[in-house]
């Protein structure tokens, strides 16, 4: 397994450096979530043994970043294919007793808006929404877009799991405004 040197935030406000052997940066999130922790800075510091023995059987310097980015990208769709996915996380709570009303959507854009123009980043934004937010679905839903935002991507592109959440204008806004760094 893949070997992370992390820094977060524990509860007290102490700052905390670790280093994890994780199956990959998106599960080490997720558990320094659970646990408490506030994630600032998680890097992969050392490749898998298996990794490391086939990088050494290579000629130096023939490596080039597209077969780096090609074996990190197929490593990361193994190791989700052992988790539940995105889609596979949206759908189960798609169908939850718990509706997710217009009305949550509402708030959570003012709520968002406020923080943003608070100066807020994405991370603490959403963060901060969870906290507040009464219905346990779409916090779950917020949580998993947190957990996206945190493992590098878009906002959008995490809310576009839940199309049958969020309506696709609402999404191609979000996306406007990262994409142009208004919201970013």
């Amino acid at each position: 397994m893949p070997l992370y040197v992390y820094k977060a935030v524990d509860k007290k406000g102490q700052v905390v450096s670790n280093r994890v052997e994780e199956i990959n940066k998106f599960i080490l999130l997720r558990k320094l979530k659970r646990n408490g922790f506030m994630p600032i800075k998680v890097t992969q510091i050392q490749m898998t043994s298996k990794a490391s023995k086939i990088r050494k059987k290579q000629k130096k310097n023939v490596e080039t970043k597209d077969s780096i980015l090609k074996s990190v990208r197929l490593r990361e769709k193994n190791d989700m294919s052992k988790t539940e996915s995105f889609k596979q996380k949206a759908k189960r709570i798609l169908f939850t007793n718990l509706k997710i009303t217009n009305r949550d959507i509402v708030i959570f854009t003012q709520d968002f808006y406020l923080l943003k123009k608070a100066n807020f980043n994405n991370i603490h934004a959403l963060s901060t929404i969870i906290e507040s937010t009464e219905n346990p679905s779409f916090r779950a839903i917020i949580e998993d877009i947190l957990l996206g935002v945190e493992a590098g991507e878009n906002m959008y592109t995490t809310m576009e799991y839940y199309a049958g959440i969020f309506p696709p204008i609402y999404i191609n806004m979000i996306r406007v405004g990262e994409l142009s760094r208004i919201i970013n």
